[in-house]
Parts: C-alpha cells; structure tokens; sequence
C-alpha cells in the first residue's frame, strides 16, 4: 500500500519530523481504510499509530464530521478511564480521499482463547455497562443524533420471506414499548472491536456509529455478534452479566424492548451483510446464524404482542 497525500500529512501531524512512512493494512473495516503507520524520526526512533479514514459511501453518509466524532469521542471517553485508544490527530478541511483521523496503536488482539471466553464477556459487559452510565454533559462529539425508530425503520430491512411477512403484519398491529433513557450508544458493539491483551479487555475500536439510543441497542447487537462467534449459550451469559452491571450502577433498565431490537439489529445485519467484504464461506455461516437469532426474536416478539 502507498503513502497518500492524506496519510503523509497525517504522519506529520503526529511527528512533525518524520522521515519516513511504513503503511501496513489492517484488515476488519468494510467502510473506512484502516492502516497501521510506523513513524521512523531522524533519529531512527519509531512510533506506532493507526490511520482512519472514511472513503466507502455506500455502507453510510460519511459527511466532515464522521472522523470528528470519533476523533472527540474518544478523547472524551479516555478522560473518564474508558479503554479507547488515544485520539492523536484530525484531518484538515480538506482531505484527497476522505475524512482521517490517527489514533494511538494498542498491542493486543480481537482473538480470544477458548479458556479465556467467560472472562472476555465479563470484562465486555462491563465495559458496556460503564459506557452506558456515562454522564452525557461531558460528551462534547459533534454529529451524535438518535437513532432511528426501530417500529418505523425495520420495513426497510425486512426481507419477502415469512418472517419478513410475519414482522410486517406485527408492526402494522402495533408494538408496544417501554424503551429505557437515551444513553450514549457505541452503535457496533462486537468481539471485532474489542482488543484483548494477556486476556485484559484494553480497548474498544471503532465509534464512527456511535448514537444517542436506548442501551438495549448495544446490547442486541453484542448478543446477536456473540452468537455468530461464540454460540447462543455464550451471547446469554454476557446478557445475564451486562443487565446484573448495568441494573447495578443506574438502579433501573427495562428488558421489555430486547426483543424487538433483537429483530432489529439482525435484520439490519442481514440486509447488509454482502457489503461487509466477508469471505463467501464466512458470510455463509454468519448469514444462517443471524437468520435463526433473528426467527427466534420474532417468535418473542409476537408472543409479547
């Protein structure tokens, strides 16, 4: 991979006195380039960063501020010891390519060994239990808005099958909600962007969907993820433990709308899953996996109805 215009300046803001760029892909992204830069001085010392930058509009609007977000969340969030990695430079007015943003380089790994999965859920509803108990007078991001209306945006998502079929007729009758206070909200909340090192939780990646929303929305899109990854009886331990956390720290969050951001966090998953990059094997296996979370909180859903 070469060195950019954008990638160069961003070399620059963070050593003003780099010699020379090493770009290394890093893979996991479907809408952003992500890379990693290893900086070398005149002096022949290095540092490690990650370079960010927004460039694929079809997944969503990547507008100015999408890597200003990120680039102030973080900042905010690292300031209140939430593990996100250190905010280093934004881009200028005017980019090549696209939006950038670099951010500290964090050792660790997405990877989690089999021994290791009941820790890493614990430390992940943890996170996300503080997360969620964040004060939302010391976020200063711009471009945080809510997220949509889960009854009036599923339509769009829904496929011709019979679940499809049977979730229209259901929203068409009327769902009912007792949808907990906006908190802030990650918006992609999976093991892909959590990094662990020597099996301790060091950082959450990647908040270019963060939101205002409901914390059930986090929730729904871990359980669903865990399940793909870890199977169904794992993404039920790491529920168990986020409501015990969450219940704990703000004394009350209702469950009444899981199911229905269950079907909603799935359905959007499936609608746009062959725009992820997945290898076809992979997104063969993701697909049916998500398809029967998604059957299974259908049948919830209704019978709540």
């Amino acid at each position: 991979m070469g060195v950019s215009k954008d990638i160069r300046e961003a070399a620059t803001a963070v050593m003003p006195d780099t010699v020379s760029v090493e770009v290394k892909p890093l893979v996991g992204g479907s809408s952003a380039l992500v890379a990693r830069l290893v900086l070398t001085a005149p002096s022949g010392a290095q540092r490690q960063v990650v370079f960010r930058q927004h460039t694929d509009r079809a997944m969503k609007e990547h507008t100015g501020f999408v890597a200003a977000k990120e680039y102030h969340l973080t900042r905010d969030l690292a300031l209140q010891g939430l593990e996100v990695p250190r905010s280093l430079a934004l881009h200028p007015d005017q980019t090549s390519d696209g939006p950038w943003l670099v951010t500290e380089w964090v050792e660790g790994s997405t990877a989690v060994d089999d021994a290791d999965v009941d820790s890493a859920l614990f430390q992940m509803a943890d996170f996300l239990a503080r997360l969620h108990d964040v004060d939302a007078n010391s976020i200063n991001a711009p471009g945080l808005v809510r997220i949509e209306d889960p009854t009036k945006a599923l339509p769009k998502y829904l496929s011709d099958d019979e679940t499809g079929s049977v979730l229209r007729r259901a929203l068409d009758c009327g769902v009912q909600r007792r949808p907990n206070a906006d908190v802030l909200i990650h918006g992609d909340f999976w093991p892909g962007n959590v990094m662990f090192d020597q099996s301790r939780l060091v950082a959450v990646l990647d908040w270019e969907d963060a939101k205002w929303g409901d914390p059930l929305v986090d929730l729904a899109c871990a359980r669903v993820e865990l399940t793909c990854v870890y199977g169904p009886d794992a993404s039920e331990r790491f529920t168990a433990h986020y409501l015990k956390m969450s219940r704990h720290r703000t004394g009350r969050l209702l469950d009444h709308d899981l199911a229905l951001w269950d079907v909603y966090v799935s359905a959007t998953a499936l609608s746009t899953m062959h725009l992820w990059g997945l290898p076809s094997r992979d997104e063969a296996a993701r697909r049916a996996a998500t398809k029967r979370f998604l059957d299974s909180a259908t049948n919830r859903l209704i019978e709540a109805i």
